[in-house]
């Protein structure tokens, strides 16, 4: 599941929904959630795997402990990660062609 947004709605949805690069509100559109959840992609390197921990620790960065289990699972169901069966690793998504428009 992908979105396409445009630089402009990147940039109001991080001011109304971030602060000092940590969300204070998660905001009830999907298409939002999204985007927040592209925004926490770029904290890592593609093609590099990552523990669940690892994934875990990142996300507490940017989102509340009430929060990043649901998070979590956005990173799978918008297919910005993909990871193993056992769901103990996870990498960036290759085929993850973020619909950014200018």
């Amino acid at each position: 599941m992908k979105y396409s947004f445009t630089e402009i709605e990147r940039t109001q949805v991080i001011s109304n929904f971030m602060k000092d690069g940590k969300v204070i509100s998660v905001p009830a559109k999907e298409k939002k959630k999204y985007i927040l959840s592209s925004e926490f992609t770029k904290r890592f390197d593609a093609g590099k795997m990552y523990s669940e921990q690892e994934i875990n620790d990142e996300l507490l960065t940017m989102f509340s402990k009430d929060d990043y289990v649901e998070q979590r699972r956005y990173l799978i169901t918008f297919e910005l990660f993909k990871r193993t069966s056992d769901g103990t690793q996870y990498w960036l998504n290759s085929d993850d062609n973020k619909e950014i428009m200018i």
